[in-house]
């Protein structure tokens, strides 16, 4: 059984492993691509071998509201009626609710693109292209989305906004990435803006890692410069997302899930002993807990 009790929030198991057929649409975060989450789309395909995956590299680089339109398109080409997933690591979380807004009212949501986006900063070519996009209602409203590490408030407080630069870095020798859309849309609140004029039913599952690892049991220097400066900071969760970012109910701003939305919503913290769990490697989940909580999960979907 997973640490966390999920029957509270999301009722009892309805969907057999074996006869269940959701169709999974997986997504990465920011400075990654699908190879990684190979090995999550294998295990959702043997766990619930009736399913569908499509695990797909993106161009990360562009604003989170153009490749959440996509996402959004995406799911309208399958053209399908089995339920559809979507599952987002970090700033691909970001993607999955853009996406939900997007099929939930797109005439509202291509309108507001429109009138509120450049508003926000964003550039006309990303107005442009979600409006050749075209996107209408789909057959079936998304019937769950899970987050895994996802700045849900953005990369707003001063752990996370170090993080980040620390990631691409370490990943690309890309720095700093201030001229990237992406990186635009996790460290402001434009993003979180334009999403709060939403509201949707779609129910949800974040999940972050341990409360404390290595970064929060280092030398405390950057907690005693935070304190300095005025600022709270939670300990971060992997070593770039905070797990107050993590949980929509410390959003900084009315979301669409939560404050506007009726969703069923939980936030879950996997790995409740402080084992450490790396930002790159929660899909992975060595240990399961992840996992094992995913599968509940979508058993009650």
């Amino acid at each position: 059984m997973p640490l966390i009790d999920l029957e509270p929030t999301f009722g009892k198991k309805q969907q057999s492993l074996q006869q269940w057929n959701p169709l999974f649409f997986i997504r990465h975060g920011i400075g990654s691509s699908h190879k990684p989450f190979d090995n999550l789309k294998q295990f959702l395909e043997k766990t619930f071998p009736q399913c569908k995956t499509d695990n797909k590299s993106y161009d990360w680089k562009d604003s989170v509201l153009l490749n959440g339109a996509r996402l959004a398109k995406e799911v309208l080409n399958a053209n399908t009626d089995r339920p559809v997933i979507l599952i987002g690591h970090s700033m691909g979380g970001l993607l999955c609710r853009v996406a939900n807004v997007a099929l939930t009212d797109p005439s509202g949501f291509v309108s507001l693109v429109k009138s509120l986006a450049p508003q926000l900063t964003y550039r006309n070519v990303d107005v442009l292209d979600i409006a050749a996009l075209q996107l209408v209602l789909p057959k079936n409203p998304i019937t769950a989305i899970i987050t895994l590490a996802t700045p849900n408030s953005g990369a707003m407080l001063a752990g996370q906004l170090s993080g980040i630069p620390y990631l691409l870095k370490t990943a690309l020798n890309l720095f700093p990435p201030t001229n990237l859309q992406s990186v635009a849309d996790l460290t402001s609140s434009r993003l979180f803006r334009f999403l709060q004029n939403f509201a949707v039913d779609t129910r949800t599952l974040s999940i972050s890692g341990s409360q404390g690892n290595r970064f929060a049991r280092g030398s405390g220097q950057l907690a005693a410069w935070v304190g300095k400066a005025g600022l709270k900071m939670e300990m971060p969760n992997d070593l770039v997302v905070e797990d107050r970012s993590v949980d929509l109910q410390y959003s900084i701003l009315p979301n669409e899930i939560l404050h506007h939305g009726k969703s069923l919503y939980k936030h879950a913290r996997c790995y409740m002993d402080c084992v450490d769990v790396a930002h790159t490697d929660i899909y992975t989940d060595t240990k399961q807990n992840v996992r094992e909580l995913m599968v509940d999960f979508l058993q009650r979907c």
